[in-house]
């Protein structure tokens, strides 16, 4: 609106800021002269830092996935196991923690738990089923 234009215009003024600020409220100071950031050299678009982008997690790379025969029966379980649940896969394990898994065969509980994104509740809930496949392998 009006306000926010006029807190723009202001920003965006030439000479002194602190200046520019007092005689929005109707005074008058002298220049500041190194103060604020116009006087000092330094431009407002000096100021505004761009927003940074969100980090982005790259999808599991099928050249990242030692056995793709094995990865891909440990999301057919999990697909299994999801909808029994009725829950979606990835809340089961992520494709990630599949290729672990696929690349560590492991094949007890303490192996299984050793893989990132497995803890003692995933574990307990699905570790069997998972060992049993991995097993079999």
């Amino acid at each position: 609106g009006r306000k926010t234009r006029a807190m723009f215009d202001l920003a965006e003024m030439a000479g002194c800021r602190w200046a520019n600020l007092v005689a929005h409220f109707d005074e008058s100071i002298a220049a500041c002269g190194t103060a604020c950031d116009a006087c000092g050299g330094t431009s407002f678009a000096d100021l505004v830092r761009p927003a940074r982008a969100a980090p982005t997690r790259p999808a599991v790379a099928a050249a990242s996935i030692p056995d793709g025969e094995l990865f891909q029966r440990l999301r057919a379980l999990r697909r299994q196991l999801a909808d029994t649940e009725g829950v979606p896969a990835y809340i089961v394990f992520s494709d990630a923690v599949l290729a672990r898994m696929a690349a560590t065969r492991p094949t007890h509980e303490a192996e299984l738990l050793a893989v990132p994104g497995i803890g003692p509740t995933k574990l307990a809930r699905y570790g069997a089923a998972f060992l049993r496949l991995l097993r079999e392998d």
